[in-house]
């Protein structure tokens, strides 16, 4: 699959959806990868989403920089106070 023929066929039919979920106050995250190591992204995140969303989205931005999803992650943390203490990795990192 080519990158023209996702952009095309695929990434408005996902951008519909998410503006549809988006009007309603719902969530919404789709990630494509339409050749290996080449994704596309549609995001809708409402501002009362789950933390489970959030990763999911900061995953989604990364990619395999594992490094960049945990930075974003930790950073939301506090900005947000959302509780680190429960997990050994994110209290290492924030320390």
């Amino acid at each position: 699959m080519s990158e023209k023929w996702y952009d095309k066929e695929i990434a408005p039919v996902l951008a519909d959806l998410s503006k549809k979920c988006e009007a309603k106050g719902i969530s919404f995250l789709a990630v494509v990868e339409y050749e290996p190591n080449s994704r596309g992204r549609t995001c809708t995140i409402a501002p009362e989403a789950g933390l489970e969303m959030r990763m999911l989205d900061f995953c989604a931005r990364a990619g395999s920089n594992v490094d960049g999803y945990v930075i974003a992650l930790i950073r939301y943390c506090r900005r947000n106070n959302v509780p680190m203490d429960s997990s050994i990795v994110l209290n290492r990192m924030n320390a």
